[in-house]
């Protein structure tokens, strides 16, 4: 075969490898559905979580006490209280006005119920929270409340309901004039020997009332199986372009997502979210955000990715646990039983941070728990449970405790989160005692050197 024969032919074939490889670039089609680390992103804006749960679902009262003179009542099982609350959150409220002069002096009667809510609640959310008469559609609360106490009003048969600042700063007052109402009330408070109320303590009764079960309480333990999120369902939820985040894999710190302006950590065998964004809010008079726009902003959030993973079939839900003005946070605690959950690694909370960039609120920060309850099964009654005589002893007997300093105290459930090996992994829920102070809960560890004498 002559030279240029040869020369010609591959000449041919080189032309014909180049068409095929043109035609293929040309028609290729992105997937949508990227892969990230071996895993297929479908693009699925859906954590599996409920996505409709509005103010009302998510603002409860951390207690409430029933008030007989100088004896406190409250519930024997939280859910009791939630089932009220809920109750009350239909009453017809009318006749609210806000007072100016603090200084006004409001009659309460001897027996009397009081609403605490674990933070500050904005009163422009009221209506969101309870009902509210027509008449009232025109009312523009201002400022916070963390309690509400109720009076009976005896000649009208009526209920007042004030509405009461942490600094008492500021005073709220209504009305719910309903008889029916009226005489269910007045029959709950004055039967308290029915088996749902047990007597409460109370320590800093003249500053700031603290108040927790006495006596012992009949509480159990549980083991819980979860269902883990995949992580990359929030790569398509909070990553503007999917395709071009970047992951890395570390035994030590776990897996790690990112791009150049966003970063998002998996920890605790994938059971927990670290999320942040690096663009830098502007620092003009826009970026301080209202607790009130705080707080739809990120319940909208979270709705819009069904992010609430609750099991309400087993008694788990998250609950608003604060709102941050001056940091821009919104803090969602789970709940278990009716009682806050604590985990000191983060398992227990959902938490965003709100900026302002270019008058647009972004999420700077989200971080949040990456499973949901499955199944719950071995309950043991906990018979050692420590009465609260007890822990109200031995507050008062520890020297590393300032009395004065303690804004609240509560039984809640400790979540321990076993994992045997790669195929078992399970929740474990632990009753214990919590104390808070300086805006923090903390466990009460009873030692053997500062249990008081004749305790239980």
């Amino acid at each position: 075969m002559k030279l240029e024969t040869v020369k010609s032919f591959i000449l041919i074939v080189l032309i014909g490898i180049s068409i095929i490889l043109s035609y293929t670039l040309w028609s290729y089609q992105p997937n949508s559905n990227q892969t990230i680390g071996g895993e297929i992103a479908d693009n699925e804006m859906n954590a599996g979580g409920r996505d409709d749960l509005k103010k009302r679902e998510l603002i409860k009262p951390s207690d409430i006490i029933f008030h007989m003179e100088q004896d406190h009542y409250g519930f024997s099982d939280a859910r009791d209280r939630d089932s009220l609350f809920a109750e009350m959150q239909n009453w017809i409220i009318s006749d609210f006005e806000m007072y100016s002069d603090v200084s006004v002096s409001i009659e309460r009667s001897p027996q009397a119920i009081e609403l605490i809510f674990p933070e500050e609640i904005p009163l422009e959310v009221l209506d969101s929270i309870f009902t509210f008469s027509l008449n009232d559609d025109d009312m523009e609360p201002s400022g916070s409340m963390e309690r509400v106490m109720i009076s009976f009003i005896a000649d009208s048969k009526s209920l007042q309901l004030e509405f009461i600042s942490p600094e008492m700063d500021q005073l709220a007052v209504a009305l719910v004039n309903d008889a029916k109402t009226y005489e269910y009330m007045v029959e709950k408070i004055a039967d308290l020997q029915k088996s749902e109320l047990t007597e409460y303590l109370v320590i800093n009764e003249d500053i700031n009332p603290v108040y927790f079960p006495a006596g012992k309480m009949d509480l159990q333990k549980y083991s819980i199986t979860p269902t883990e999120i995949n992580p990359s369902l929030f790569v398509n939820i909070l990553f503007t372009n999917p395709s071009v985040v970047r992951e890395t894999r570390s035994q030590t710190i776990g897996q790690t997502y990112f791009t150049d302006n966003r970063q998002m950590n998996v920890y605790q065998d994938g059971m927990r979210m670290e999320y942040i964004s690096h663009v830098t809010p502007t620092t003009d008079g826009f970026n301080r955000i209202s607790e009130e726009g705080l707080l739809d902003q990120s319940i909208a959030n979270i709705n819009s990715h069904s992010g609430w993973t609750q099991a309400e079939r087993l008694n788990q839900e998250y609950r608003l646990e604060e709102i941050d003005s001056d940091s821009n946070k919104v803090s969602f605690q789970m709940y278990y039983h009716g009682y806050p959950v604590f985990n000191n690694l983060g398992l227990d909370t959902i938490e965003q941070v709100w900026g302002v960039n270019q008058n647009n609120l972004q999420l700077i920060e989200y971080n949040r728990p990456l499973f949901k309850f499955d199944n719950q099964f071995f309950p043991r009654t906990v018979d050692d449970f420590q009465s609260g005589e007890f822990i109200l002893s031995y507050l008062e007997s520890n020297e590393d405790i300032s009395m004065e300093d303690i804004q609240d105290v509560t039984i809640g459930y400790e979540l321990k989160y076993q994992r045997d090996d790669e195929a078992s992994e399970y929740i474990e829920m632990v009753p214990a005692w919590y104390k808070k102070e300086n805006n923090i809960w903390q466990k009460l560890y009873i030692t053997d050197e500062k249990i008081p004498r004749g305790g239980n």
